[in-house]
């Protein structure tokens, strides 16, 4: 598929900011018969289809791991690993709500991740 930005200096490309008229003229069709399949075939070789280039598919890997690269979500992960030895490390006088804290951080990126995937 051609890049039709690459083939026309789009400096110049004020379409939008003239007349129905105008932009026929500056287009050479006509506005009732429109263009000649000739001229159409022609026009598409040269300039390429008029559509956007399609990304390219990745695969859900590739999308996890994209999620982890975040400057913040590896400050999220750290401090909740952080978090997680404080509370294995501690004297126990909290119980199960010193876990509260790292539990949550994790299902945060956990939800943000499945979220940014969909």
């Amino acid at each position: 598929m051609a890049n039709f930005t690459s083939k026309m200096d789009t400096s110049s490309f004020t379409l939008h900011k003239q007349s129905v008229e105008e932009a026929c003229t500056s287009l050479k069709t006509d506005l009732k018969k429109g263009l000649t399949s000739a001229e159409a075939e022609k026009r598409l070789k040269e300039l390429g289809s008029n559509e956007l280039e399609k990304e390219e598919d990745k695969s859900l890997w590739e999308r996890i791991r994209e999620q982890f690269e975040d400057v913040l979500v590896q400050i999220l992960l750290v401090a909740a690993t952080i978090s997680f030895i404080i509370a294995i490390t501690s004297d126990g006088d909290e119980g199960i709500a010193a876990y509260v804290e790292p539990f949550v951080i994790l299902l945060i990126l956990f939800i943000n991740g499945v979220v940014a995937i969909w």
